[in-house]
């Protein structure tokens, strides 16, 4: 008989299972299968076909990459595949802030890793203090105006370059508008909203508020073409925000 309450404390982590590393074949499949050239996501049919069930499974319970670029992209992933799995778990949506209140980034919980999470602690706790301002090239919120999903799962060894590839794919996109006939540029808020992450890394200053929209043009330039860099650079130019569209990126 005393042995029975230990037996029983035992008893959930050993159906639990063993932590294991985490495959992210699943969710490159559904990326494969369900996201476009332009980042828009078939919520319907991973709505319908529970598509994201087993990656979110292994995710809950896989085990965390100790540090370095693993770590990084074993975060990004599981942000994006939350937030694509959220969005169709309550399809159809016209906007995720339609969801608690508009403050589902702090209501909404996840399990990954064992732990509980927000999808911003991963975004504030597990990537932007370990990365640049390309983290934000790579996290989709599931918008028209964030950076369009990455269609490729990331990974540790390949960290970097789809880093730099996001990035660039996001300023050949919407982290811009350009106007050469009106001689205006309008940039994402993203630039406004993380100034911080977009100056020299994440030990840098934080950002003089007046410098935000030239610092802006400067990390937009530096991945840009040739051409628009050279415009951007000579800045002759009105220089604003653009408006945020927060309507959901469906096909």
């Amino acid at each position: 008989m005393p042995m029975l309450p230990a037996l029983s404390l035992a008893l959930p982590l050993l159906l639990a299972g063993p932590a294991q590393a985490l495959d992210a074949g699943a969710w490159q499949a559904v990326l494969s299968a369900r996201v476009d050239q332009q980042g828009r996501v078939d919520y319907a049919a991973i709505h319908n076909d529970g598509e994201l069930e087993p990656f979110l499974q292994q995710l809950s319970v896989a085990t965390e990459p100790a540090k370095g670029p693993d770590r990084i992209a074993f975060w990004i992933n599981a942000y994006n595949a939350l937030t694509v799995d959220l969005v169709a778990d309550n399809w159809p949506l016209a906007s995720i802030t339609a969801l608690d209140d508009g403050k589902v980034w702090d209501r909404r919980s996840f399990t990954v890793a064992g732990q509980t999470v927000t999808l911003n602690d991963i975004e504030h706790k597990h990537l932007r203090p370990f990365t640049d301002g390309r983290i934000h090239a790579a996290l989709s919120c599931a918008s028209q105006g964030c950076p369009p999903l990455t269609p490729t799962a990331f990974s540790g060894p390949d960290l970097e370059r789809q880093l730099d590839t996001a990035a660039a794919r996001w300023v050949s996109t919407n982290a811009v508008v350009i106007d050469r006939t009106a001689h205006a540029v309008r940039f994402s808020r993203i630039f406004d909203w993380y100034a911080d992450d977009f100056g020299d890394g994440p030990s840098s200053a934080p950002t003089d508020p007046n410098n935000k929209l030239p610092q802006a043009a400067a990390w937009v330039a530096a991945r840009a073409s040739p051409d628009t860099a050279q415009w951007l650079q000579d800045r002759n130019y009105s220089a604003s925000w653009n408006d945020y569209s927060w309507s959901v990126n469906s096909q």
